[in-house]
């Protein structure tokens, strides 16, 4: 009898609606990812060194000749590759973000796809965390994965 009811609390509050608290972090989450990829888009420095930490690590996983390798950029490399000048810019929206978040910590994984002039290049799933640093959310880490087939139309 205690089993049962312990097991039909658990099913009661599987469905419950999260607290309004992690609702709204999870949107201030997902604003700062957003915001993260508008200043790519835009090349707008200001609203991308806003949303990561000085110590923001970005790790790209791209295809090499012995199969795939891993490029590790800081933040001040990856500012000046994502805003150069000789190429349209980057834009890299995502969708389907998965948001799970503990305390001042929270990991997203979201569909991408980067697209320069209206084409689609490349697409695969970002994988970003992040904390919340002086009570704003912050990106400390982006890793992505990466491919050319099977990308589909801009969405």
């Amino acid at each position: 009898m205690r089993f049962s009811i312990l097991c039909a609390l658990a099913a009661a509050g599987a469905g419950a609606a999260p607290p309004a608290a992690a609702q709204d972090d999870a949107t201030k989450v997902v604003a700062a990812i957003t915001n993260f990829m508008t200043g790519m888009r835009t090349r707008d420095t200001a609203l991308i060194r806003a949303q990561v930490d000085s110590l923001t690590r970005f790790t790209l996983i791209r295809p090499g000749p012995n199969g795939s390798r891993i490029v590790v950029l800081g933040p001040a490399d990856f500012l000046r590759s994502a805003v150069r000048t000789d190429q349209p810019p980057l834009d890299e929206p995502i969708r389907n973000p998965k948001v799970n978040i503990d305390g001042d910590l929270a990991s997203v994984w979201a569909e991408y796809q980067v697209r320069r002039d209206g084409k689609v290049t490349h697409c695969g799933y970002d994988a970003f965390h992040l904390a919340r640093l002086g009570g704003v959310w912050k990106i400390i880490n982006v890793a992505d994965s990466y491919t050319t087939t099977g990308c589909g139309a801009a969405w």
